[in-house]
């Protein structure tokens, strides 16, 4: 469903009469529909040319109070990966605050001569109990992010503090 006749390239024009529900909608509920900052479209029908139908089908849809609660609101399109949907992504970034640098996997780390056996043994000696195949997938994804890092720094050091020292 789209609010506006703008959040949809292509294919039949069939107007907007359910966008005016979703227009009712965000209004009655005191909610903001936040824009991306790099994109409209969230869904395609990955067709080529004149048959390619694009929509602004995914969003956020805050309270009205976010904005007075500090920091800077972010809704970023994320790059596309096998759906019809461009996945998509709230940042809530607070000034001053000190937080940790997203997880980087280094292209460096494939030259260690240990490293993929290291991977191979950390995935296999952690087996999480209870959820779904996903939950326990992101649970061994997590544990092996943390013990990524810790090889990483006893491995190398810490790497950005000697870049950081280069580039003096």
């Amino acid at each position: 469903m789209i609010a506006r006749t703008e959040e949809k390239k292509g294919g039949r024009d069939n107007g907007i009469r359910d966008g005016h529900l979703l227009k009712d909608f965000i209004q009655s509920n005191w909610l903001i529909d936040l824009p991306s900052n790099n994109g409209l479209f969230t869904w395609t029908n990955k067709r080529e040319g004149a048959q390619n139908i694009a929509s602004r089908l995914d969003c956020f849809l805050v309270s009205d109070n976010a904005p007075y609660l500090g920091g800077d609101l972010i809704a970023s399109i994320l790059p596309i990966s096998g759906s019809d949907h461009w996945p998509i992504a709230l940042q809530w970034h607070w000034p001053g605050n000190n937080t940790k640098c997203p997880f980087r996997f280094e292209t460096f780390w494939l030259t260690h001569p240990n490293f993929n056996e290291f991977v191979r043994q950390t995935w296999l000696k952690f087996n999480p109990t209870g959820g779904s195949k996903m939950t326990i997938f992101q649970k061994k994804l997590k544990f092996l992010k943390g013990e990524i890092k810790h090889w990483n720094h006893t491995t190398f050091g810490n790497i950005f503090k000697a870049q950081a020292i280069l580039n003096q």
